[in-house]
């Protein structure tokens, strides 16, 4: 397997980010990847010294500091540009789980007109399990997630409209043809992967999501109390942009195309009437368990 550039942007999130490259280290072969810690200068004193101590110990990573805080979009556009191969945009606020970068670059090399790949994870409604519904997810834990989807996961893929960037896989080819991510409207960051995903699919290719590989996303961590203004902005530049975005996304969510399955098979493997829950979430689950409407 040609190797993967992991671009892995960081803003402050200290715990989070040592967790996260701990993962990549515990769940990839290392040999597969090169490592790009990309620190938007964090205020924290405490993340250049953690950013060192990696790339002191290990010959796969590159750490680099921004002189100035540039905003997501910009950072994760300078991880583009000193990167060479296919890469995968991380989000320091994730842990990854075994054979996740295998799959996801399986099912990028499997379509040529494959754009970009996002696993299975417990965060967002276009790749959710055992739902779309984070916070139903959230009422499980990490290991029991994993030991669930473990017992449960497809092979193949499912086109999407858009794909969540907390981690997505790249194709360099793509990257040419499409350019890198609209950091002067952006900004600060939010909804930036949405834009280049809906530029990749007017240019003909696909947005793929791997029922095989899942990571694991705790969300938002980096924005702080920010996040919704971030948010609500990106919604307003996109529906200009792209005023069919919401009508599709909600079409692919309701109809829940290739994941059924899957989501069902989760929720099975999980303890989920002994989760103590309000009435309103148990009864979801057991809506979503029996008819998988959520």
């Amino acid at each position: 397997m040609e190797k993967v550039d992991i671009l892995l942007p960081i803003y402050n999130s200290y715990e989070e980010t040592k967790n996260c490259i701990e993962s990549i280290y515990q769940c990839t072969k290392m040999e597969a990847f090169d490592l790009y810690l990309l620190d938007d200068k964090s205020p924290d004193a405490n993340i250049p010294e953690l950013t060192a101590y990696f790339s002191d110990k290990y010959a796969n990573i590159m750490s680099i500091r921004n002189e100035q805080n540039l905003g997501f979009p910009a950072n994760v556009n300078n991880g583009f540009a000193v990167s060479q191969h296919d890469v995968i945009i991380l989000n320091s606020d994730t842990l990854v789980t075994e054979g996740w970068l295998e799959t996801l670059a399986q099912t990028a090399k499997s379509d040529e007109k494959i754009a970009a790949v996002t696993p299975m994870s417990n965060y967002g409604i276009i790749s959710g399990v055992p739902t779309s519904n984070s916070e139903i997810n959230d009422l499980f834990s990490f290991q029991a997630l994993v030991k669930a989807f473990n017992k449960s996961k497809e092979t193949g893929f499912v086109e999407a409209p858009l794909l969540i960037g907390f981690c997505m896989y790249v194709k360099r080819s793509a990257l040419k043809q499409i350019g890198v991510f609209d950091a002067e409207t952006f900004k600060r960051g939010y909804g930036e992967e949405s834009d280049w995903c809906m530029r990749a699919r007017k240019a003909g290719l696909k947005l793929a999501v791997a029922k095989g590989a899942y990571v694991h996303h705790i969300g938002g961590v980096s924005f702080g109390a920010e996040k919704e203004k971030l948010r609500s902005r990106s919604k307003e530049i996109l529906v200009q942009r792209y005023p069919e975005i919401d009508m599709e996304l909600e079409q692919f969510v309701r109809k829940g195309k290739g994941l059924k399955e899957i989501r069902k098979n989760v929720m099975r493997n999980l303890p989920f009437l002994q989760i103590k829950a309000n009435k309103s979430l148990k009864l979801k689950m057991i809506k979503h368990y029996l008819t998988h409407s959520i």
